[in-house]
């Protein structure tokens, strides 16, 4: 019996790494019909190790995973691709393989991720931008309380990568660059099942870059930015797990941000979370937890990738022993006033839940 769902276990994840790869190589030969379109293609190996974020994950953060990538970007050199962003910035598609080198208990993660990577400094032949990726990961070993109780990381084969990567190349000939790049990368699935301690692992990685079509960068102007205090009115909405099934999880942020340069910027707000699957002792307002916070914007054009600390004024008693928390937020402009964006809220290295965000500046 067992051998037999070991079987279909390993066909499963067979069919899904081959349905994976499949979708890769189309969306690159698709891709190549374009010629106009197609950037580079690189290749990337990388060595890390695993973060032990509590006690009770030291015994298996004692690998070093490995991993290869395979990465198609394209870059657009219009004005408009430009004001997007003030910057030049790839787009892309990454197909990952990370091996935990832990087989019976953690396996190995296949992940499809949609990549932008800013310039955020280029002379001659050297280039340093920063890749930041989300996207699926499929995950050969979860949680299971009879066959492997071990893996707290992951509970669900169906989880999020999320990376962020400073990256530094060179170039060595007109259709070939070198690089460097050093990426902290994390698991989990989003706080949908538990356990889901989630997995933090940084990685070295060397990589080489084919292009395909290598114009020179034209030069536009930057746009000017306010430097004026911007106020803004921004809701999260996602479900948890709780006792009694899913339930609904939602939180209101008000607050103020100012731009300090093109890229940076600092703010500082409250946000008020509510959260139905938290077990309270007498009513629901218990779990009404509001929490100022400071936060630091990335500010790319229309991009605003910020990172906040907060730190809750009410809590439950029995949701975690943590007094801060901190929520990474990625949004885009979509109009003149509407921000549409994902956020995650961690406590400390432990990640709770993923969330969809809606923003209105005023």
């Amino acid at each position: 019996m067992w051998n037999e769902k070991k079987k279909s276990e390993s066909k499963l994840s067979f069919k899904l790494v081959k349905k994976l790869v499949i979708i890769y190589c189309s969306f690159f030969l698709i891709s190549n019909t374009f010629g106009q379109e197609i950037k580079r293609f690189g290749l990337d190996s990388g060595y890390g190790f695993i973060i032990s974020h509590s006690q009770a994950l030291k015994p298996l953060s004692q690998s070093n995973p490995i991993g290869v990538s395979l990465h198609y970007q394209r870059m657009n050199l219009s004005q408009k691709s430009w004001n997007a962003c003030n910057c030049f910035h790839y787009l892309g598609l990454q197909l990952s393989y990370h091996n935990f080198q832990n087989p019976e208990v953690l396996g190995y993660a296949v992940s499809i991720t949609g990549t932008f990577e800013p310039i955020l400094w280029q002379k001659k032949s050297r280039t340093f931008s920063m890749v930041t990726g989300l996207g699926p990961s499929f995950l050969s070993k979860v949680y299971d309380e009879a066959n492997n109780p071990d893996n707290i990381f992951f509970s669900t084969p169906i989880s999020f990568l999320l990376f962020l990567s400073p990256k530094l190349e060179y170039t060595l000939k007109d259709n070939l660059g070198l690089h460097l790049a050093f990426a902290y990368n994390h698991i989990s699935n989003g706080g949908q099942s538990q356990p889901n301690k989630g997995m933090n692992y940084p990685m070295l990685g060397l990589g080489l870059s084919h292009f395909f079509i290598k114009s020179p960068f034209p030069v536009y102007g930057k746009e000017s930015i306010s430097q004026d205090w911007t106020f803004y009115l921004e809701t999260g909405l996602s479900t948890r797990e709780g006792e009694e099934g899913r339930a609904p999880n939602f939180s209101v942020a008000l607050a103020l941000k100012k731009p300090l340069s093109n890229i940076n910027g600092i703010g500082a707000g409250i946000e008020i979370n509510k959260d139905y699957s938290l077990e309270v002792e007498k009513n629901r307002w218990e779990a009404l937890m509001p929490a100022p916070f400071i936060s630091h914007h990335f500010l790319f054009g229309k991009f605003d990738f910020n990172q906040r600390m907060a730190w809750y004024t009410n809590k439950p008693d029995n949701y975690h022993d943590f007094r801060f928390y901190q929520r990474y937020v990625l949004s885009y402009l979509l109009t003149r006033h509407l921000t549409l964006g994902v956020g995650l809220k961690a406590h400390g290295h432990v990640a709770e839940h993923m969330d969809l965000r809606f923003g209105w500046s005023f």
